[in-house]
């Protein structure tokens, strides 16, 4: 039996401990592994890093931030491995121990944190932390040329090859922060007075008495943009209203001329044009904010010749340098140097590719009036060249839904943990398209706001009073306000947003219903479709709950989300009533005694009995007062319009500038076109 004790102690002692191997593959491959994901996280950024300029999507925004904030980390953690390691070994390159690591790794990963020109910052905190990532810059070439001065003594013939590198590497984290630094509050307030002093320049000759009998044509003609070509004229326009958007980004006023301008220019295109000028606009915004290609693109580009020449002879100088073959690096250290020296000059090369083909350097190209350069652009804007980085589609146009009722009574079903719930983004039930119909309504509506604003004088009592609409003028033009002004005049808008959010749902189910009943008996299956109206209200309804529970700070200020959670704890109370009414089964939900049960309902508080009240008022409005079915609709899409648009112009740019990083928001858009047609208190307005 002691045989046997002893034999098993042997076998046991034989195994191998795992913990030590690993230990032994981790010291070996540490260093490396963080390298390799230093450069993929530096690809990663820089392709995705454009994609989320126009596309909302949750796993792009989410894959970002996880990019960015890992990125400047891996770097820096890589740098004090090398700190530690580089140098170690002081072996000779001609001694036939193999394993030195290259001195140029440690600049090369100041390289990694000058960052990709795609993505500076990832919001706009980031900006105002510039100074700290100067302190950090400062640092990080510390720790690198220590890195480097260790590697020194190892007496490696290729230690040259880490100067041109870290000239390069300094050059790119510097320019991060000279970028990040232009783009914080006090810097870019600074440099809007230039804007505001060249508009001015711009428009110091237009008199607005002359300005509201121009034609678009005259107006192009004064702007000297009629010398431009067709096809790129819509840039030019953009930068115009670009212009404008700095200056009210800062907080400024622009005098009313320039509004003018604009409006002169909007109100010649159609819906969707003039919604593609605020795209294009709010691209530039978009990379002064976020990127570096609005400040890679003048003079500096000497800096980017440096350093793409820099890394090329980088490359050389190794390649060179291992053909001769008197080196201490291992196989795996070459591969390895090489994936960084290649992968650091193809996101050079892609970064300058995207430059070249940015909205930029169009709108340079195009403002040379040069026939060779117009050809170029005509061809790029015909065949679609690398339309993979030129993207027409400059915003994404859908807006999240979120419906109140549907989303709490199947909430209690949802027992999945996702991704989603744990970020606090499970709110968004669907996306909705914001088609073609739905911008012709919005843009038609704007306009009528402006040509009323023109036909009082343009007094800045009568814009104040205009912009504080939020559904009562519509219900006055329908002479109903009587009956229906309580639900759009509460002091707290949220709570009018919720009331109106239950009403047209209610409605919307109830019509549905009786559609269907119709449906019946008429044999035509068609009438249970909903109209253009009814799809405009719903889905503007469940965009702005939406924007109430995961971007608050886009709408007035309120006590919303609190309400929110009461009318969500009140559909739970009301549920066995709720049912029968949303599956259209219950066709009595305005009788006295569901109408008593909700008043006296210990939520009261909730928005759901007020709902329930203004749902009975609208369809009373067909069924006692004789209207059409079509025109309660449309004065609720109309009702819809109003709220959105009031929202809109109560809210900062800087919270609109928010939303740029993951592909705008309809709100935003809607707030540009206000401001562009003179509809924004930041317009210098003196009369006619």
């Amino acid at each position: 039996m002691n045989g046997a004790r002893a034999g098993n102690l042997k076998s046991y002692m034989d195994i191998p401990k795992v913990p030590e191997t690993v230990e032994r593959l981790w010291n070996g491959w540490e260093l490396r592994v963080v390298m390799l994901l230093s450069l993929f996280l530096q690809m990663f950024l820089i392709i995705c890093g454009r994609i989320r300029k126009y596309t909302a999507g949750f796993w792009i925004g989410n894959l970002v931030w996880l990019a960015y904030l890992s990125a400047d980390w891996v770097a820096t953690f890589s740098l004090g491995i090398l700190a530690q390691k580089i140098g170690d070994s002081e072996t000779n390159c001609i001694n036939s121990n193999r394993g030195s690591i290259p001195a140029f790794w440690a600049p090369v990963l100041l390289v990694h944190l000058g960052g990709p020109d795609t993505i500076t910052a990832y919001s706009m905190e980031d900006n105002e932390l510039w100074l700290r990532h100067l302190l950090v810059l400062g640092s990080q070439v510390a720790v690198a040329f220590y890195a480097f001065t260790r590697s020194w003594w190892s007496e490696d013939p290729l230690l040259f090859v880490a100067i041109p590198i870290f000239v390069a590497g300094i050059i790119k984290y510097g320019e991060r922060n000279w970028v990040l630094r232009s783009a914080s509050s006090k810097q870019y307030r600074n440099s809007v007075y230039s804007e505001m002093n060249e508009l001015r320049e711009k428009f110091g000759n237009f008199p607005n008495s002359e300005l509201f009998e121009m034609t678009h044509t005259q107006l192009v003609e004064k702007l000297r943009l009629s010398d431009i070509i067709p096809q790129a004229r819509f840039l030019h326009e953009a930068y115009l209203f670009f212009q404008m958007f700095r200056v009210l980004f800062a907080d400024l006023v622009l005098a009313e001329s320039i509004h003018l301008a604009t409006h002169i220019i909007l109100k010649e295109k159609s819906a969707m044009d003039a919604f593609k000028l605020v795209e294009v606009e709010m691209g530039f915004m978009y990379d002064v904010l976020y990127t570096k290609l609005e400040k890679v693109r003048s003079s500096r580009v000497i800096f980017r010749a440096i350093t793409f020449l820099g890394l090329v002879s980088a490359l050389l100088a190794f390649s060179l340098g291992m053909s001769k073959n008197n080196h201490a690096y291992s196989t795996a250290e070459i591969t390895i140097s090489y994936l960084l020296l290649y992968g650091a000059i193809v996101i050079e090369i892609y970064s300058v590719v995207v430059l070249l083909f940015s909205d930029w350097a169009m709108l340079w190209l195009t403002g040379l009036r040069k026939p060779l350069f117009n050809f170029v652009y005509q061809t790029i804007y015909s065949t679609q060249i690398l339309s993979f980085l030129h993207n027409d589609k400059r915003w994404e146009s859908r807006m999240a839904q979120h419906n109140l009722i549907s989303f709490q009574r199947s909430k209690g079903k949802l027992t999945r943990i996702s991704l989603k719930k744990l970020l606090g983004k499970s709110n968004i039930q669907s996306l909705k398209d914001v088609g073609a119909d739905l911008k012709e309504f919005i843009f038609q509506h704007l306009l009528d706001k402006q040509t009323r604003y023109n036909l009082r004088m343009r007094t800045p009592d009568f814009l104040h009073e205009i912009l504080s609409e939020r559904g009562d003028h519509v219900i006055g033009l329908e002479e109903c306000l009587g009956n229906l002004d309580w639900s759009v005049k509460h002091p707290d808008f949220n709570e009018s947003l919720l009331t109106w959010h239950i009403a047209t749902d209610i409605c919307y189910h109830d019509d549905v219903r009786k559609n269907v009943a119709e449906a019946k008996n008429d044999g035509d299956a068609n009438n249970i479709h909903p109209n253009r109206e009814i799809k405009m209200s719903i889905e503007l309804s469940n965009y702005m709950v939406y924007l109430l529970l995961d971007y608050p700070f886009l709408l007035p200020r309120g006590i919303g989300k609190e309400r929110y959670n009461q009318t969500c704890s009140a559909v739970d109370d009301g549920a066995d009533l709720l049912g029968p009414i949303i599956s259209g089964q219950d066709p009595s939900w305005d009788s006295y005694e569901t109408m008593l049960r909700f008043e006296n309902s210990p939520r009261k508080v909730s928005a759901l009995w007020a709902g329930f009240k203004l749902a009975k008022s609208l369809q009373a409005l067909v069924t006692q007062n004789g209207w059409e079915t079509k025109r309660k609709w449309e004065m609720m899409s109309q009702v819809w319009v109003e709220m959105l648009t009031y929202a809109a112009s109560h809210c900062g740019w800087k919270d609109h500038a928010q939303t740029l990083t993951r592909g705008g928001e309809l709100v935003s858009h809607v707030h540009l076109l206000m401001a562009h047609l003179g509809l924004s208190e930041q317009c210098l307005t003196t009369g006619r």
